[in-house]
Order: structure tokens, then C-alpha cells, then sequence
């Protein structure tokens, strides 16, 4: 079966295409034990049966881009074996290309205490639905342990694919629509009459100030990531609480004074960070259906005094941040695409969007809280977890954060050189520093 390509996964192809990012979203897992390789082989092939979007390769012919079902053959590429860290460390950011398929792979590290690699490519889905096939993958090695037993043997003539999924069963089947007929659905004329008069600078931003980079080296992709303790987040929620403000406040307020003291001065007034916006939060149900991208945009402008205080600064970015929710955060840039789309038809929007579009320099995504009491792989206990997004080709540069089991990790992606690598180090080191404790 084909499935039609939406405009966010098009969007998503044309990020990697203009040079701002390798359009794929990540994930890694740490166990407290292992994981059964057979066990964990059938799951993800039970979460391939389940969501066939992901069993898929991507075909552009005609003008008309589809999804088009791989042969079971090639689902094999869905799973992969690493028995060191050096392997494993390449898998984490493993690119999947779309024109071959699957659109998700998973890495398991063999050992007494297993770890995973996961990558989704983000024109299938963003960072919400990316957690959510992460629990359902979860469901199907639960259930891939049921009636193992009776499945050992191969029956002539029986395919791997039936084999892999012998004896269990998924819990549901997640292949819905793909579109945003829904969301739009969600507003009122007069909503994205408003959003379409006031935000129209909220998206499609490109900056005048860009992160420090090395000029020299030899690139490669890395992902380097900070744990902020429980005992800190715990600290760091009160403090929150105690003035209104929320975590994710926090956050865009400690990433703008690091900005400034890495760029300089002229970052104190001349600094714009887009951050991700979650369109799910306007519709009437979150529920798991279908696997799509409904993450959108919004531009945020901080200005800063010399030598003020975090909790000045944090005062700041909450009066920003309330006053974007209180207009539909986000529904701007669905405006424009859906209109762009509509008007010209898909080759020629996208052509055209090709033209126009403008990447941010700097930008700031929160993936939000990993259920601790959904991430359970039977068994095995998870030790920690992070999802962070695309990986990002210079000169862009993204902070993330990401959170799980009262910890956060700040991350960022590149594909730059090790001075690089070195330099963000140092500068997640200061945005934590940046976050006081009650």
C-alpha cells in the first residue's frame, strides 16, 4: 500500500536538502541489564506490522511524492547488533535515507547492561510521536515474549517476516490519516484570521547572530549531551513554582544569557530564538493513532540588560512565553503552508517554498518528559533515556532538552569537528550552571 506524502514530511525532506539539518530524530537508552536480542528483533518487527508507514520507502515520481511499502527483505535493515561502544556510538546518529527504507532503525549494544540506539526519520513523525512509537515498541517486546515458545520452529514456506511475528500479536494498529485536517479543524475563522495578522514574522527566520564555531577541522556527526540531576531539576522546579514560571521558561531563559556571553554584546538586544511548539496541544485528543509530524514554530525576542540576574531574565522569558500561548502559539506557520500548498499545488509549492525558506541560526527545542512508567522493557530495567532532534550542519546550532525519571539532558547535534564538539561541551556545561536551586 502507498501512502500519500504530506506537506511537513516534504517540509522536513527540504531541511536537509537547504543544508540546515539531517532531518532524523534520536534516541538513546540505558538498561540496567540486558535485553533479549530475539525477543527485541520480533518486537520491532511487530511494530513494523503495526505501524506500516515505518516499513516504507520514499518515491518523488511523477510530482507526486508517496510512501511506497517495502518488501519484507528489506525490513531486515530496521535492526542492528553492536557488541562495543565504538559501533554502538556510530548507530546513535545513524541517518536513515529515505528512498530505501525502513524509516526507523534500531541498535541494540549487547553486554550485561544493554543499551539502544534509536532513529526515526522526522518526515514520519517529530519528537512527540517519536516517544510514543518508543512506548509502543515497548508493548510489542512485551508481547513478543508471549508464546515464544510455540513460534522456535519454522514452518515451510512460512516467510521471516511471519516467523518474527509468530505466536503475539500487536495491541493496536496505528495507520491513520496523516494530514492536518483535524488541527485546522480545531480553529475558528476569526482564530486564523488573528494568527494569520499577528504572526506573520513568527516563522521563516534566519538571524543576524550565529553560534562560535571552529573553521577548521574535520566534520562528523556528534551528540553531545549533559545530565542535570534529579536533585538539581527538583531544586529548579521549586524555584519555578515560586515565581509562576515553568521549566520550560527556565530553560530559554538560561539558553539566551549563554548566548549572550558566547556571542557577545550585540547578543544582548539583537538575539531571536525560535523554539518548537507542539501543535497537538489544540486538539481534543492526544490519543496514539497515527505517526505525523504536528510540530510548528514561533520566533521568541529577548532583550537583556548588562549584568542582570537570572531570576530578571526569567521574568522576562515568562511574560514572553504567556503572551505567545495566549494566541495560538504555532498556528501561523500551518496558515502559510497549508495556504502555499492550496493556491499552487504540491511541485510548485514546493519549488517555491524551496526558494523562500529561511533557517534559523539559532533555535531551541523541548522534547518534553519521557514516561519512566511507559519507557519498561519487560525484564530490564531503563537506567536513563533522552530523545533529542535532527542533527544540525553548520552554521545552525540547537540546544534540546529532554527529560526523564526526575532528570533532564540537555543536548545538541552537529555534524562539525572536534573543536566543535569541545566548544558545545563547554556551552551546555554553562546553561546548567546558569539554572539556580530553590
Amino acid at each position: 500500500m502507498d501512502y500519500r506524502a504530506e506537506i511537513f514530511d516534504r517540509m522536513q525532506l527540504l531541511y536537509h536538502e537547504t543544508g540546515f539539518n539531517d532531518h532524523q530524530i534520536h534516541c538513546e537508552i540505558r538498561l540496567a541489564g540486558g535485553l533479549d536480542e530475539t525477543r527485541l528483533r520480533r518486537a520491532v518487527r511487530l511494530s513494523l506490522a503495526s505501524i506500516p508507514i515505518l516499513a516504507t520507502r520514499y518515491r518523488a515520481q511523477s510530482g507526486r511524492p508517496a510512501w511506497e511499502s517495502l518488501p519484507e527483505s528489506d525490513l531486515e535493515r530496521a535492526f542492528a547488533v553492536a557488541d562495543d561502544e565504538a559501533v554502538f556510538e556510530s548507530e546513535k546518529t545513524y541517518r536513515i535515507r529515505e528512498e530505501e527504507g525502513p524509516q526507523v532503525r534500531l541498535c541494540l549494544l549487547r553486554g550485561e547492561r544493554g543499551a539502544l540506539a534509536l532513529t526515526m526519520n522526522h518526515m514520519i513523525a517529530d519528537g512527540a510521536g517519536f516517544k510514543e512509537y518508543l512506548y509502543f515498541l515497548c508493548e510489542c517486546y512485551a508481547r513478543a515474549g508471549e508464546g515464544a515458545g510455540e513460534s522456535e520452529g519454522e514452518s515451510e514456506g512460512e516467510s521471516e517476516g511471519e516467523r518474527a511475528c509468530a505466536g503475539s500479536s500487536p495491541a493496536m494498529r496505528i495507520d491513520g490519516d496523516r494530514g492536518i485536517t483535524d488541527l485546522m479543524r480545531a480553529f475558528g475563522a476569526g482564530a486564523k484570521i488573528r494568527a494569520a495578522l499577528t504572526q506573520g514574522a513568527d516563522s521563516n527566520r534566519t538571524g543576524k547572530l550565529a553560534f562560535p564555531f571552529d573553521e577548521g577541522g574535520e566534520l562528523h556527526p556528534f551528540i553531545a549531551t549533559r545530565l542535570i540531576s534529579r536533585e538539581k531539576v527538583a531544586g529548579l522546579k521549586a524555584y519555578c513554582r515560586a515565581r509562576g514560571a515553568t521549566l520550560n521558561d527556565a530553560a530559554l531563559a538560561a539558553y539566551y544569557r549563554v548566548l549572550a556571553r558566547t556571542i557577545g554584546r550585540a547578543a544582548l538586544e539583537g538575539l531571536e530564538v525560535p523554539i518548537m511548539i507542539d501543535m497537538r496541544r489544540y486538539l481534543p485528543s492526544r490519543s496514539f493513532a497515527v505517526l505525523r509530524n504536528l510540530a510548528s514554530t514561533a520566533i521568541t525576542r529577548l532583550r537583556q540588560s548588562e549584568g542582570e540576574g537570572f531570576e530578571e531574565t526569567l521574568a522576562k522569558a515568562k511574560a514572553l512565553m504567556d503572551a505567545l500561548k495566549s494566541r495560538n502559539i504555532g498556528l501561523g506557520g500551518y496558515l502559510k503552508l497549508s495556504l502555499l500548498f492550496s493556491l499552487f499545488g504540491g511541485r510548485a509549492a514546493e519549488s517555491l517554498l524551496r526558494r523562500g525558506l529561511r533557517h534559523p541560526l539559532l533555535c531551541m527545542t523541548n522534547l518534553g518528559e519521557i514516561d519512566a512508567k511507559r519507557l519498561v522493557f519487560a525484564g530490564s530495567r531503563v537506567a536513563s533515556a533522552y530523545v533529542c532532534g535532527s542533527i544540525k550542519y553548520k552554521p545552525h546550532f540547537q540546544l534540546a532538552l529532554s527529560g526523564f525519571d526526575g532528570t533532564i539532558t540537555l543536548s545538541s547535534n552537529l555534524y562539525g569537528s572536534e573543536e566543535d564538539r569541545n566548544r558545545v561541551d563547554v556551552f551546555l556545561a554553562r546553561v546548567e550552571r546558569e539554572f539556580p536551586c530553590a
